[in-house]
Protein backbone atom coordinates (compact mmCIF):
# COMPACT_ATOMS: atom_id res chain seq x y z
CA UNK A 1 0.00 0.00 0.00
CA UNK A 2 2.89 2.47 0.71
CA UNK A 3 4.23 1.56 -2.94
CA UNK A 4 0.62 2.42 -4.58
CA UNK A 5 0.59 6.09 -2.13
CA UNK A 6 4.22 6.52 -3.17
CA UNK A 7 3.41 6.17 -6.82
CA UNK A 8 0.49 8.15 -6.95
CA UNK A 9 2.43 11.36 -5.00
CA UNK A 10 4.87 11.02 -7.60
CA UNK A 11 1.64 11.19 -10.12
CA UNK A 12 0.02 13.81 -8.74
CA UNK A 13 2.00 16.76 -10.36
CA UNK A 14 1.29 15.80 -13.59
CA UNK A 15 -2.40 16.11 -12.97
CA UNK A 16 -1.90 19.79 -13.12
CA UNK A 17 -0.26 20.13 -16.09
CA UNK A 18 -1.56 22.21 -19.40
CA UNK A 19 -1.18 22.06 -23.30
CA UNK A 20 1.59 23.89 -24.00
CA UNK A 21 2.76 25.74 -27.45
CA UNK A 22 6.62 26.05 -28.41
CA UNK A 23 7.99 28.22 -31.21
CA UNK A 24 10.82 27.21 -33.18
CA UNK A 25 13.21 29.42 -35.30
CA UNK A 26 16.38 27.68 -37.50
CA UNK A 27 18.85 29.77 -38.87
CA UNK A 28 18.01 33.50 -38.47
CA UNK A 29 21.49 34.55 -39.42
CA UNK A 30 21.14 37.79 -38.18
CA UNK A 31 23.32 40.57 -39.65
CA UNK A 32 22.55 43.95 -38.19
CA UNK A 33 21.94 47.06 -40.80
CA UNK A 34 24.31 48.92 -38.89
CA UNK A 35 26.83 46.43 -40.19
CA UNK A 36 25.76 47.69 -44.42
CA UNK A 37 26.66 50.66 -45.56
CA UNK A 38 23.82 51.47 -47.88
CA UNK A 39 24.75 50.82 -51.47
CA UNK A 40 27.61 48.51 -50.55
CA UNK A 41 29.58 47.12 -53.66
CA UNK A 42 31.12 44.04 -51.33
CA UNK A 43 27.96 43.93 -49.77
CA UNK A 44 25.89 43.34 -53.28
CA UNK A 45 29.22 40.96 -54.21
CA UNK A 46 28.67 38.45 -51.15
CA UNK A 47 25.15 38.28 -51.52
CA UNK A 48 24.77 37.31 -55.49
CA UNK A 49 27.25 34.23 -53.89
CA UNK A 50 24.13 32.67 -51.68
CA UNK A 51 20.65 31.97 -51.20
CA UNK A 52 20.26 33.55 -47.93
CA UNK A 53 18.72 36.99 -48.09
CA UNK A 54 20.83 38.81 -45.02
CA UNK A 55 19.97 41.76 -46.29
CA UNK A 56 16.36 41.04 -44.62
CA UNK A 57 17.84 39.32 -41.77
CA UNK A 58 17.05 41.77 -39.24
CA UNK A 59 13.70 42.66 -39.99
CA UNK A 60 12.77 39.08 -40.46
CA UNK A 61 14.28 38.67 -37.17
CA UNK A 62 11.54 41.45 -35.73
CA UNK A 63 8.73 39.87 -37.14
CA UNK A 64 9.76 36.60 -35.77
CA UNK A 65 9.83 38.16 -32.80
CA UNK A 66 6.52 40.25 -33.13
CA UNK A 67 5.05 37.11 -33.68
CA UNK A 68 6.67 35.47 -30.46
CA UNK A 69 4.81 38.66 -29.09
CA UNK A 70 1.88 37.85 -30.06
CA UNK A 71 1.16 34.42 -29.37
CA UNK A 72 3.12 33.96 -26.44
CA UNK A 73 4.19 30.58 -26.84
CA UNK A 74 5.62 29.12 -23.64
CA UNK A 75 9.13 28.52 -24.86
CA UNK A 76 10.95 29.48 -27.81
CA UNK A 77 13.69 26.94 -29.13
CA UNK A 78 16.40 27.98 -31.57
CA UNK A 79 19.16 25.28 -33.26
CA UNK A 80 21.87 27.52 -34.15
CA UNK A 81 22.62 29.86 -36.47
CA UNK A 82 21.35 33.08 -34.83
CA UNK A 83 24.00 35.57 -36.73
CA UNK A 84 25.77 35.63 -39.93
CA UNK A 85 28.98 35.23 -38.48
CA UNK A 86 29.40 35.42 -34.76
CA UNK A 87 29.25 39.73 -35.50
CA UNK A 88 29.42 40.60 -31.60
CA UNK A 89 26.56 43.81 -32.78
CA UNK A 90 24.32 40.72 -33.82
CA UNK A 91 24.61 38.50 -31.00
CA UNK A 92 23.42 41.94 -28.76
CA UNK A 93 20.66 42.40 -30.97
CA UNK A 94 19.46 38.93 -30.63
CA UNK A 95 20.28 38.75 -27.00
CA UNK A 96 18.52 42.05 -26.36
CA UNK A 97 15.58 40.64 -28.03
CA UNK A 98 16.01 37.34 -26.04
CA UNK A 99 15.93 39.17 -23.04
CA UNK A 100 12.44 41.25 -23.53
CA UNK A 101 11.12 37.61 -24.35
CA UNK A 102 12.03 36.64 -20.99
CA UNK A 103 10.65 39.20 -19.41
CA UNK A 104 7.20 38.66 -21.16
CA UNK A 105 7.47 34.84 -19.63
CA UNK A 106 8.96 33.21 -22.92
CA UNK A 107 11.74 30.95 -22.01
CA UNK A 108 14.49 30.75 -24.73
CA UNK A 109 16.47 28.23 -25.02
CA UNK A 110 19.32 28.54 -27.80
CA UNK A 111 22.04 25.98 -29.19
CA UNK A 112 25.18 27.43 -31.24
CA UNK A 113 25.93 26.80 -34.55
CA UNK A 114 28.85 27.08 -36.95
CA UNK A 115 27.79 30.65 -38.06
CA UNK A 116 28.24 31.62 -33.99
CA UNK A 117 31.18 31.67 -32.58
CA UNK A 118 34.62 32.69 -33.45
CA UNK A 119 33.82 33.67 -37.35
CA UNK A 120 35.29 36.55 -39.90
CA UNK A 121 32.79 39.22 -39.03
CA UNK A 122 32.71 42.00 -40.56
CA UNK A 123 30.89 45.11 -41.60
CA UNK A 124 30.21 46.03 -45.26
CA UNK A 125 31.82 49.58 -46.92
CA UNK A 126 31.71 50.73 -50.78
CA UNK A 127 33.66 48.14 -52.15
CA UNK A 128 35.85 47.21 -49.02
CA UNK A 129 34.68 44.79 -45.95
CA UNK A 130 36.03 45.66 -42.66
CA UNK A 131 36.90 43.48 -39.73
CA UNK A 132 34.73 43.83 -36.99
CA UNK A 133 34.75 42.52 -32.89
CA UNK A 134 33.19 38.53 -33.32
CA UNK A 135 31.80 36.55 -30.08
CA UNK A 136 34.91 34.26 -28.68
CA UNK A 137 33.81 31.14 -27.59
CA UNK A 138 34.45 32.07 -24.14
CA UNK A 139 31.91 34.63 -24.10
CA UNK A 140 29.34 32.38 -25.90
CA UNK A 141 27.55 31.88 -22.26
CA UNK A 142 27.74 35.12 -20.63
CA UNK A 143 26.35 36.98 -23.78
CA UNK A 144 23.17 34.35 -22.82
CA UNK A 145 24.02 33.67 -19.15
CA UNK A 146 20.04 34.36 -18.09
CA UNK A 147 19.40 31.30 -20.47
CA UNK A 148 22.38 29.39 -18.77
CA UNK A 149 21.53 30.28 -15.27
CA UNK A 150 18.17 29.23 -15.57
CA UNK A 151 19.54 25.32 -16.72
CA UNK A 152 19.41 22.27 -14.71
CA UNK A 153 23.16 21.21 -15.55
CA UNK A 154 25.84 22.24 -18.05
CA UNK A 155 28.67 19.56 -19.35
CA UNK A 156 31.72 20.63 -18.67
CA UNK A 157 33.32 20.15 -21.89
CA UNK A 158 30.95 21.94 -24.72
CA UNK A 159 27.63 24.75 -24.50
CA UNK A 160 25.64 21.31 -23.77
CA UNK A 161 23.02 21.62 -21.04
CA UNK A 162 19.77 20.21 -19.68
CA UNK A 163 16.92 22.07 -18.72
CA UNK A 164 13.31 22.08 -17.48
CA UNK A 165 11.03 24.63 -18.40
CA UNK A 166 7.76 23.11 -17.83
CA UNK A 167 6.18 20.54 -16.22
CA UNK A 168 7.54 16.64 -17.89
CA UNK A 169 9.63 17.76 -20.15
CA UNK A 170 13.31 18.04 -20.62
CA UNK A 171 14.84 20.30 -23.10
CA UNK A 172 18.74 18.32 -23.62
CA UNK A 173 20.71 20.85 -26.01
CA UNK A 174 23.47 19.47 -27.77
CA UNK A 175 26.56 21.48 -28.98
CA UNK A 176 28.16 20.16 -31.75
CA UNK A 177 29.97 23.53 -33.13
CA UNK A 178 33.09 22.80 -32.06
CA UNK A 179 34.62 23.65 -35.73
CA UNK A 180 34.18 26.81 -37.42
CA UNK A 181 35.20 25.05 -41.41
CA UNK A 182 31.37 23.71 -40.80
CA UNK A 183 32.04 20.69 -39.69
CA UNK A 184 30.20 19.90 -36.05
CA UNK A 185 31.13 16.88 -33.55
CA UNK A 186 31.02 15.76 -30.36
CA UNK A 187 33.49 14.06 -27.99
CA UNK A 188 33.01 10.79 -26.16
CA UNK A 189 33.13 12.89 -22.96
CA UNK A 190 30.17 15.29 -23.87
CA UNK A 191 28.12 12.31 -25.78
CA UNK A 192 28.34 10.38 -22.41
CA UNK A 193 27.17 13.55 -20.30
CA UNK A 194 24.35 13.65 -22.49
CA UNK A 195 23.03 10.11 -22.41
CA UNK A 196 23.40 10.03 -18.86
CA UNK A 197 20.96 13.63 -19.39
CA UNK A 198 19.19 11.61 -21.18
CA UNK A 199 18.92 8.39 -19.12
CA UNK A 200 18.34 10.75 -16.26
CA UNK A 201 15.30 12.22 -17.65
CA UNK A 202 13.59 9.23 -19.20
CA UNK A 203 14.02 7.83 -15.34
CA UNK A 204 11.67 11.08 -14.24
CA UNK A 205 9.02 9.75 -17.44
CA UNK A 206 9.86 13.52 -18.91
CA UNK A 207 10.18 13.78 -22.46
CA UNK A 208 12.70 14.66 -23.76
CA UNK A 209 13.03 17.36 -27.00
CA UNK A 210 16.73 16.99 -27.59
CA UNK A 211 17.83 20.10 -29.86
CA UNK A 212 21.41 20.34 -31.90
CA UNK A 213 22.29 22.44 -35.09
CA UNK A 214 23.75 19.70 -37.13
CA UNK A 215 20.83 16.75 -38.52
CA UNK A 216 21.63 13.83 -37.01
CA UNK A 217 19.89 11.80 -39.32
CA UNK A 218 19.61 11.91 -43.13
CA UNK A 219 16.45 13.60 -44.69
CA UNK A 220 17.10 11.86 -48.38
CA UNK A 221 19.46 9.04 -49.23
CA UNK A 222 22.93 9.51 -49.38
CA UNK A 223 22.77 13.15 -47.92
CA UNK A 224 25.30 13.41 -45.78
CA UNK A 225 27.67 11.97 -48.34
CA UNK A 226 26.72 14.91 -50.82
CA UNK A 227 27.08 17.51 -48.50
CA UNK A 228 29.07 16.21 -45.41
CA UNK A 229 28.97 19.33 -43.35
CA UNK A 230 25.07 19.20 -42.95
CA UNK A 231 24.94 16.43 -40.31
CA UNK A 232 27.54 16.07 -37.50
CA UNK A 233 30.33 13.23 -37.46
CA UNK A 234 29.38 10.20 -36.59
CA UNK A 235 25.60 10.69 -37.02
CA UNK A 236 24.80 7.42 -37.04
CA UNK A 237 26.27 6.09 -34.42
CA UNK A 238 25.03 8.92 -32.37
CA UNK A 239 21.50 8.78 -33.50
CA UNK A 240 21.58 4.85 -32.30
CA UNK A 241 23.21 6.05 -29.05
CA UNK A 242 20.20 8.91 -28.58
CA UNK A 243 17.54 6.56 -29.36
CA UNK A 244 18.64 3.74 -27.24
CA UNK A 245 18.92 6.20 -24.47
CA UNK A 246 14.84 7.31 -24.76
CA UNK A 247 15.66 9.89 -26.91
CA UNK A 248 12.75 10.02 -29.39
CA UNK A 249 12.45 13.66 -31.10
CA UNK A 250 15.15 15.89 -32.68
CA UNK A 251 15.49 19.71 -33.54
CA UNK A 252 17.70 20.88 -35.76
CA UNK A 253 18.52 23.48 -38.30
CA UNK A 254 21.36 24.13 -40.51
CA UNK A 255 20.27 22.62 -43.74
CA UNK A 256 17.85 25.76 -44.38
CA UNK A 257 15.19 23.35 -45.87
CA UNK A 258 11.94 22.15 -43.99
CA UNK A 259 12.57 18.46 -43.33
CA UNK A 260 10.76 15.68 -40.67
CA UNK A 261 12.39 12.53 -40.63
CA UNK A 262 12.00 8.90 -38.78
CA UNK A 263 14.32 6.49 -37.98
CA UNK A 264 13.33 2.70 -36.72
CA UNK A 265 15.71 0.11 -35.33
CA UNK A 266 15.56 -2.73 -37.64
CA UNK A 267 17.18 -4.75 -35.55
CA UNK A 268 14.70 -7.18 -33.56
CA UNK A 269 16.69 -6.10 -30.15
CA UNK A 270 14.53 -2.81 -29.62
CA UNK A 271 11.47 -1.47 -31.15
CA UNK A 272 13.04 2.33 -30.52
CA UNK A 273 12.27 4.79 -33.07
CA UNK A 274 13.93 8.58 -33.35
CA UNK A 275 12.00 11.48 -35.52
CA UNK A 276 13.80 14.60 -36.54
CA UNK A 277 12.36 17.70 -36.64
CA UNK A 278 14.45 20.13 -39.11
CA UNK A 279 13.34 23.48 -39.68
CA UNK A 280 14.45 25.84 -42.78
CA UNK A 281 16.00 29.63 -42.06
CA UNK A 282 13.45 32.41 -42.07
CA UNK A 283 15.56 34.14 -45.00
CA UNK A 284 15.24 31.31 -47.18
CA UNK A 285 12.61 30.35 -49.04
CA UNK A 286 9.74 30.15 -47.87
CA UNK A 287 11.22 31.87 -45.14
CA UNK A 288 9.51 29.16 -42.65
CA UNK A 289 9.28 28.59 -38.63
CA UNK A 290 7.16 25.87 -36.21
CA UNK A 291 4.93 25.62 -33.56
CA UNK A 292 4.66 22.53 -31.37
CA UNK A 293 2.08 21.88 -29.29
CA UNK A 294 3.06 19.26 -26.10
CA UNK A 295 -0.33 17.67 -24.59
CA UNK A 296 -1.26 18.07 -21.24
CA UNK A 297 0.22 14.09 -20.66
CA UNK A 298 3.50 14.77 -22.44
CA UNK A 299 3.12 12.13 -24.78
CA UNK A 300 1.39 13.50 -28.28
CA UNK A 301 3.25 16.63 -30.01
CA UNK A 302 1.75 18.09 -32.66
CA UNK A 303 3.60 19.74 -35.65
CA UNK A 304 3.03 22.66 -37.88
CA UNK A 305 4.56 25.05 -39.90
CA UNK A 306 4.09 28.64 -40.95
CA UNK A 307 6.27 30.58 -43.29
CA UNK A 308 6.58 34.51 -43.32
CA UNK A 309 4.54 36.23 -45.48
CA UNK A 310 5.31 39.87 -45.48
CA UNK A 311 8.39 42.19 -43.93
CA UNK A 312 7.75 46.05 -43.98
CA UNK A 313 10.56 46.06 -46.02
CA UNK A 314 9.24 43.29 -49.02
CA UNK A 315 5.43 43.54 -48.66
CA UNK A 316 5.37 40.55 -50.89
CA UNK A 317 7.89 38.13 -49.60
CA UNK A 318 6.89 34.36 -50.80
CA UNK A 319 7.18 35.14 -54.17
CA UNK A 320 10.25 37.43 -54.00
CA UNK A 321 11.93 34.90 -51.73
CA UNK A 322 11.24 31.98 -54.52
CA UNK A 323 12.58 34.28 -57.15
CA UNK A 324 16.17 34.93 -55.10
CA UNK A 325 16.01 30.96 -54.28
CA UNK A 326 16.04 30.02 -58.45
CA UNK A 327 18.25 33.11 -59.12
CA UNK A 328 21.12 32.39 -56.21
CA UNK A 329 20.67 28.62 -56.89
CA UNK A 330 21.98 29.17 -60.35
CA UNK A 331 24.60 31.11 -59.15
CA UNK A 332 25.38 28.23 -56.58
CA UNK A 333 25.78 25.60 -59.25
CA UNK A 334 29.33 26.13 -60.09
CA UNK A 335 30.10 24.80 -56.54
CA UNK A 336 27.77 22.49 -56.20
CA UNK A 337 29.02 20.83 -59.91
CA UNK A 338 32.52 20.73 -58.56
CA UNK A 339 31.53 19.15 -55.59
CA UNK A 340 29.79 16.47 -57.14
CA UNK A 341 32.75 15.63 -59.49
CA UNK A 342 35.57 15.15 -56.42
CA UNK A 343 32.84 13.17 -54.84
CA UNK A 344 33.30 11.25 -58.37
CA UNK A 345 37.10 11.35 -58.18
CA UNK A 346 37.52 10.26 -54.36
CA UNK A 347 35.11 7.21 -55.30
CA UNK A 348 36.35 5.92 -58.59
CA UNK A 349 38.14 2.99 -57.39
CA UNK A 350 34.45 1.71 -56.29
CA UNK A 351 33.72 1.85 -60.31
CA UNK A 352 35.74 -0.67 -60.91
CA UNK A 353 33.83 -3.67 -60.04
CA UNK A 354 30.91 -2.91 -61.88
CA UNK A 355 32.65 -2.69 -65.21
CA UNK A 356 34.96 -5.59 -64.63
CA UNK A 357 33.30 -8.22 -67.25
CA UNK A 358 32.95 -4.93 -69.74
CA UNK A 359 35.76 -4.52 -72.89
CA UNK A 360 37.30 -1.40 -71.49
CA UNK A 361 39.04 -0.63 -68.45
CA UNK A 362 37.80 1.71 -65.58
CA UNK A 363 40.96 4.17 -66.25
CA UNK A 364 39.72 4.10 -69.98
CA UNK A 365 36.16 5.79 -68.86
CA UNK A 366 37.75 8.27 -66.02
CA UNK A 367 40.01 9.48 -68.89
CA UNK A 368 37.69 9.85 -70.99
CA UNK A 369 35.29 12.33 -68.40
CA UNK A 370 36.19 16.03 -68.85
CA UNK A 371 39.41 16.92 -66.53
CA UNK A 372 39.28 20.73 -66.26
CA UNK A 373 36.41 22.50 -63.55
CA UNK A 374 35.67 24.65 -66.50
CA UNK A 375 34.71 21.26 -68.76
CA UNK A 376 32.74 19.79 -65.46
CA UNK A 377 30.72 23.14 -65.11
CA UNK A 378 29.70 23.40 -68.37
CA UNK A 379 28.50 20.07 -69.58
CA UNK A 380 27.12 19.62 -66.05
CA UNK A 381 25.16 23.17 -66.10
CA UNK A 382 24.20 22.27 -69.63
CA UNK A 383 22.71 18.86 -68.99
CA UNK A 384 21.27 19.55 -65.42
CA UNK A 385 20.94 23.32 -64.83
CA UNK A 386 17.21 24.18 -64.67
CA UNK A 387 16.43 20.78 -63.71
CA UNK A 388 19.12 21.60 -60.62
CA UNK A 389 17.19 24.69 -60.08
CA UNK A 390 13.38 23.03 -59.97
CA UNK A 391 14.97 19.98 -57.80
CA UNK A 392 16.28 22.42 -55.04
CA UNK A 393 13.00 24.30 -54.95
CA UNK A 394 10.90 21.63 -54.94
CA UNK A 395 13.25 20.24 -52.06
CA UNK A 396 12.58 23.63 -50.14
CA UNK A 397 9.12 23.49 -50.48
CA UNK A 398 9.11 20.04 -48.50
CA UNK A 399 6.61 16.99 -48.91
CA UNK A 400 8.24 16.40 -52.39
CA UNK A 401 5.72 13.33 -53.10
CA UNK A 402 3.07 15.59 -53.35
CA UNK A 403 4.44 18.07 -55.50
CA UNK A 404 3.10 17.46 -59.54
CA UNK A 405 7.09 18.51 -60.71
CA UNK A 406 9.05 15.97 -58.81
CA UNK A 407 8.35 13.08 -61.37
CA UNK A 408 9.06 15.25 -64.38
CA UNK A 409 11.81 16.43 -62.33
CA UNK A 410 13.26 13.05 -61.62
CA UNK A 411 13.02 12.22 -65.38
CA UNK A 412 15.04 15.17 -66.45
CA UNK A 413 18.02 14.08 -64.09
CA UNK A 414 17.84 10.49 -65.84
CA UNK A 415 17.18 12.07 -69.32
CA UNK A 416 20.59 14.53 -68.44
CA UNK A 417 22.29 11.81 -67.31
CA UNK A 418 21.28 9.57 -70.42
CA UNK A 419 22.45 12.79 -72.78
CA UNK A 420 25.75 13.93 -70.95
CA UNK A 421 27.22 10.01 -71.02
CA UNK A 422 26.48 10.08 -74.64
CA UNK A 423 28.08 13.13 -75.20
CA UNK A 424 31.42 11.84 -73.31
CA UNK A 425 31.41 8.31 -74.80
CA UNK A 426 31.23 10.12 -78.41
CA UNK A 427 34.80 11.30 -78.47
CA UNK A 428 36.36 7.03 -77.88
CA UNK A 429 35.43 4.98 -80.03
CA UNK A 430 35.44 2.11 -77.58
CA UNK A 431 33.42 3.56 -75.36
CA UNK A 432 30.78 4.50 -77.95
CA UNK A 433 29.90 0.91 -78.46
CA UNK A 434 28.78 0.39 -74.57
CA UNK A 435 27.58 3.95 -74.23
CA UNK A 436 23.81 2.84 -74.07
CA UNK A 437 24.95 0.25 -71.17
CA UNK A 438 27.31 2.69 -69.39
CA UNK A 439 24.03 5.19 -69.22
CA UNK A 440 21.85 2.81 -67.49
CA UNK A 441 24.79 2.07 -65.25
CA UNK A 442 25.17 5.44 -64.27
CA UNK A 443 20.68 5.92 -64.02
CA UNK A 444 21.06 3.28 -61.79
CA UNK A 445 23.57 4.35 -59.77
CA UNK A 446 21.83 7.47 -59.36
CA UNK A 447 18.33 6.32 -59.05
CA UNK A 448 17.82 5.60 -55.23
CA UNK A 449 18.95 9.03 -54.34
CA UNK A 450 17.08 10.75 -56.63
CA UNK A 451 13.63 8.43 -55.91
CA UNK A 452 14.39 8.70 -51.98
CA UNK A 453 14.96 12.75 -52.95
CA UNK A 454 11.76 13.14 -54.89
CA UNK A 455 9.16 10.45 -52.83
CA UNK A 456 10.59 11.62 -49.82
CA UNK A 457 11.55 8.10 -48.46
CA UNK A 458 14.36 7.94 -46.55
CA UNK A 459 16.34 4.67 -46.44
CA UNK A 460 14.72 3.78 -49.83
CA UNK A 461 13.94 -0.01 -50.91
CA UNK A 462 14.88 -0.68 -47.36
CA UNK A 463 12.81 -2.17 -44.33
CA UNK A 464 13.66 1.53 -42.65
CA UNK A 465 12.38 3.12 -45.46
CA UNK A 466 10.71 6.27 -44.43
CA UNK A 467 7.85 8.64 -45.61
CA UNK A 468 7.33 11.18 -42.65
CA UNK A 469 4.83 14.50 -43.31
CA UNK A 470 7.58 17.30 -43.72
CA UNK A 471 5.60 20.51 -42.72
CA UNK A 472 2.62 18.64 -40.56
CA UNK A 473 1.86 16.04 -37.84
CA UNK A 474 1.38 14.53 -34.75
CA UNK A 475 4.08 12.53 -32.85
CA UNK A 476 3.15 9.83 -30.43
CA UNK A 477 6.13 9.78 -27.87
CA UNK A 478 7.32 8.25 -24.31
CA UNK A 479 5.07 5.17 -25.70
CA UNK A 480 6.38 1.41 -24.50
CA UNK A 481 6.93 -0.88 -27.01
CA UNK A 482 4.28 -3.57 -27.25
CA UNK A 483 6.19 -6.20 -25.72
CA UNK A 484 6.81 -4.41 -22.82
CA UNK A 485 3.28 -3.65 -22.76
CA UNK A 486 2.46 -7.03 -22.74
CA UNK A 487 5.06 -7.94 -20.19
CA UNK A 488 2.82 -5.44 -17.86
CA UNK A 489 0.18 -6.50 -18.26
CA UNK A 490 1.30 -10.19 -18.18
CA UNK A 491 3.07 -10.44 -14.90
CA UNK A 492 -0.20 -10.13 -12.29
CA UNK A 493 1.58 -10.86 -9.28
CA UNK A 494 2.84 -7.80 -8.96
CA UNK A 495 0.27 -5.59 -11.18
CA UNK A 496 -2.40 -3.74 -9.54
CA UNK A 497 -4.96 -1.12 -11.08
CA UNK A 498 -5.43 1.60 -9.45
CA UNK A 499 -8.76 4.16 -10.66
CA UNK A 500 -7.68 8.04 -10.40
CA UNK A 501 -9.96 10.68 -11.38
CA UNK A 502 -12.10 8.36 -14.02
CA UNK A 503 -8.67 7.07 -15.41
CA UNK A 504 -7.45 3.42 -15.17
CA UNK A 505 -3.15 3.30 -14.50
CA UNK A 506 -1.18 0.32 -13.90
CA UNK A 507 1.33 -0.14 -11.39
CA UNK A 508 4.26 -2.20 -11.65
CA UNK A 509 6.44 -2.17 -8.49
CA UNK A 510 7.42 1.02 -8.35
CA UNK A 511 6.75 1.87 -11.33
CA UNK A 512 3.03 3.81 -12.89
CA UNK A 513 2.19 2.74 -16.34
CA UNK A 514 -0.97 3.63 -18.71
CA UNK A 515 -3.27 0.70 -19.64
CA UNK A 516 -0.95 1.76 -23.61
CA UNK A 517 2.44 0.92 -21.58
CA UNK A 518 3.20 4.54 -21.43
CA UNK A 519 5.22 5.09 -18.32
CA UNK A 520 4.19 7.96 -15.76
Amino acid sequence: MKKIFLALMAFLPLLGMAQERIMVIADPHVLPQSLIAEGSEEFDAMMAKQRKMLDLSEAAWHAMMDTAMKYQPSLLLIPGDLTKDSEKAAHELVASSLRALEEANIKTFIIPGNHDIGGNAYRYEGDQKIPVDNLSDAEWESTYSWIYDSVSAKDPNSHSYVAEPLEGLTILGIDGAHNTAGTGWLSDESLAWILAQADSACTKGNTIIAMCHWQILEHFDMQGSLESACRLKNADAIRDSLMHHGVRLLLTGHFHVNGITTFRDTTGLTNDSIVEITTGSPITYPCPYRWLTLSEDRTQISVETDDIMALATQPNLLPYSREWMRIHTQNMIPEMVLRAWRKIDENWDKVAPYISYLPVSAAVIKNALPQTDSARIEITNRYFGSTVIGLYLVHSEANEAQNPKSDSLANEVYNGMDGMVMEICSSNFALTAISSFLSIMAQELARPIVQSLVEDITHYGTARADRTDDLSLILRINEQDEQAIETIQKNTDEIQKIILNGQMYIQNGDNLYTPQGQRL
